[in-house]
């Protein structure tokens, strides 16, 4: 699970021989980079390619001194450094002239960019939430299943209950117990991707 808050996280990314940060930090803006690329048109593979860029941009910037606080969040620079990866991929595909050039005049307006970002962000805490959910407490598969059919799924109280064979209350508790462990869990993670 991850632990640092992203201040740390960032202060520990200054010195190059700590590899478990970069493992860290790896592990908890990948999925987001990749989601958000692939939202910004790019296909899987691509997506992949333009995380592992930013990434790799981001670090070498950032230990070379780069990144002013007083210019501006962090945030909005790494948002610009994957929105920089994802163009450049687009204009080396605009070769082809029914693949590149149109992906790169769609790309959105900055305020849609970066509400893409806070929407990606949010997808991930929450998946990363539900799997904590799993592994860090005593709540049982059943009552996970029952929530994320609700919550998730779009279903009926009814229709899980029958999928599931227990009874409407018991999805309902399972709604309560599951969102009220969730809230602490997100709480935490939520705090753990601060980005000042």
């Amino acid at each position: 699970m991850l632990t640092r808050t992203t201040t740390a996280m960032l202060e520990a990314l200054l010195d190059p021989a700590d590899d478990e940060v970069w493992r860290d930090f790896d592990h908890r803006y990948r999925p987001i980079l990749v989601a958000f690329a692939r939202r910004l048109g790019l296909p899987a593979e691509d997506a992949a390619d333009a995380a592992q860029e930013t990434l790799t941009r981001f670090v070498r910037s950032y230990r070379d001194g780069k990144y002013d606080r007083d210019r501006g969040r962090l945030r909005s620079w790494i948002i610009g450094i994957a929105r920089h990866c994802v163009y450049d991929i687009h204009q080396r595909r605009a070769t082809d002239p029914k693949r590149g050039m149109s992906a790169i005049s769609e790309l959105p307006d900055e305020s849609t960019i970066n509400a893409m970002w806070d929407e990606e962000c949010e997808h991930e805490i929450l998946r990363q939430g539900i799997s904590e959910l799993r592994q860090q407490t005593r709540t049982e598969e059943g009552t996970i299943r029952a929530f994320e059919m609700l919550a998730f799924d779009g279903r009926t109280p009814a229709e899980v209950a029958k999928e599931l064979s227990i009874s409407v209350n018991d999805v309902y508790l399972a709604k309560h117990r599951c969102l009220k462990r969730l809230r602490e869990i997100l709480g935490h993670l939520k705090h753990l991707y601060e980005v000042a």
